[in-house]
């Protein structure tokens, strides 16, 4: 087995469960809604989410409830009705390689199936009985909303440092990994202190996730990651990699770039080519790795005062994962 696939074997029985009430949520009379339910279940991704909800829990050395399900389940719905409206929002035509519902659809479908999936999230989050639960849920749509607004602003103002493109990726990703350990270890009477330590290495693991999300986009298309070379760049969105190459190149050659950045729509194509090329030339990616291997030691620092056990393990070996994934 993989790394990865021996980190999901240790959670078996709570990802079974975990996936039969997902499904059972899901259910509905609808053949339209069924359709668009039926092709997005089989295109899924790894289900990170849960499977940090359930490695919180072995980290506590506690025995998952039923509510820790629940809470697993709400936060897949929570994310995945967030992706379909982020689709609809960034007009993108795929997701993890296949076409998106909106483009396999229409908006309309796609917005009121993410509306689905939230309406759902919010009924697992009340079955949890636990109005703590569904308090850090709202908080993470807070913070993504955000996020994602405070993306947009930069975009449009062309506002480009890196204090800001950390404060975005803290609402949009690192919310959601910190909230998916919160809500595991909330579920199985987590103390206060214990919260708030296992909700920083939350945090820490989706500012990896996303830091190497963002590298992909500076390589050639990878069906399994499904978007193609500068899609980020050519829609304004400057991330870690070119963000280091604009403040290390000097005020000429910085200029220059910051005026192909420096348009009202979409970067023209040999405009995004000199700007993935500038920022692999300047030492972007290279440095965007120095961070993430950083931010991961920061990560394992926190995680090394909890006891040592197999959850405390799985969760080190999925921090190295996550610098190292290639997809």
């Amino acid at each position: 087995m993989s790394k990865f696939e021996d980190i999901q074997a240790l959670v078996a029985p709570e990802r079974a469960e975990f996936e039969r009430q997902f499904k059972q949520k899901l259910s509905t009379r609808v053949p339209l809604a069924d359709n668009v339910i039926r092709y997005f279940l089989d295109r899924r991704g790894k289900q990170l989410r849960p499977l940090l909800t359930f490695l919180a829990v072995r980290l506590l050395d506690r025995d998952w409830t039923d509510a820790t399900i629940k809470g697993a389940v709400a936060l897949e719905l929570l994310h995945n009705a967030s992706l379909i409206h982020d689709d609809v929002v960034d007009q993108s035509e795929e997701r993890r390689g296949m076409a998106s519902i909106n483009h396999v659809w229409d908006n309309r479908v796609a917005v009121l199936m993410g509306d689905f999936f939230l309406s759902k999230c919010l009924t697992a989050s009340t079955e949890t009985g636990s109005l703590a639960v569904s308090n850090i849920l709202s908080e993470m749509v807070t913070r993504l909303c955000e996020g994602e607004l405070e993306q947009m602003s930069n975009v449009r103002s062309h506002t480009m440092t890196e204090h800001g493109y950390f404060s975005v990726i803290s609402g949009k990703t690192a919310s959601l990994f910190a909230a998916c350990l919160k809500v595991g270890a909330l579920t199985v009477n987590a103390t206060p202190d214990e919260m708030e330590r296992i909700s920083v290495v939350g945090e820490k693991m989706g500012l990896i996730f996303q830091i190497r999300d963002d590298i992909f986009d500076y390589f050639p298309t990878n069906a399994q990651v499904g978007k193609p070379t500068g899609h980020d760049i050519a829609e304004g969105k400057v991330t870690l990699p070119l963000l280091y190459a604009l403040r290390t190149a000097s005020a000429e050659e910085s200029r220059k770039m910051y005026a192909l950045l420096d348009v009202p729509s979409q970067l023209m194509p040999e405009n995004v080519t000199a700007l993935v090329d500038f920022a692999k030339s300047l030492g972007g990616i290279e440095y965007a790795q120095a961070r993430m291997k950083q931010i991961g030691h920061e990560a394992r620092q926190v995680l090394n005062t909890f006891p040592d056990n197999k959850g405390r393990a799985a969760i080190a070996a999925l921090i190295d994962f996550f610098i190292e994934r290639d997809k």
